[in-house]
């Protein structure tokens, strides 16, 4: 069985090495924030979701016909917003949501 590799750096190195680490690190925490901000779960309205998909409103109108779920708030009752992950599920289980 191989031995794992040791490498001994001087306090110098260990701290600059640290220091890169975090870096990298910090940077990917921030693009996964960012990410997260620009593609939120929540949609608004059926233009939101067409565009979401690349299909036309008539084609969204029909998925809420065959039962995609719209949300409503108590706020703004006439705006529709609808969640992403049911949006998905609904197109990967043939129109039902799980």
């Amino acid at each position: 069985m191989h031995e794992p590799l040791k490498v001994t750096l001087d306090a110098e190195y260990s701290d600059q090495l640290r220091q890169e680490v975090f870096a990298v690190m910090s940077e990917a925490v921030q693009q996964v924030r960012e990410n997260a901000i620009q593609a939120p779960e929540w949609i608004r309205g059926k233009t939101g979701v067409a565009q979401y998909l690349s299909v036309g409103t008539d084609a969204v109108t029909n998925m809420v016909k065959l039962g995609l779920p719209e949300h409503h708030t108590k706020a703004s009752p006439n705006i529709i917003f609808f969640k992403k992950s049911e949006v998905d599920s609904f197109l990967l289980n043939d129109g039902l949501i799980k």
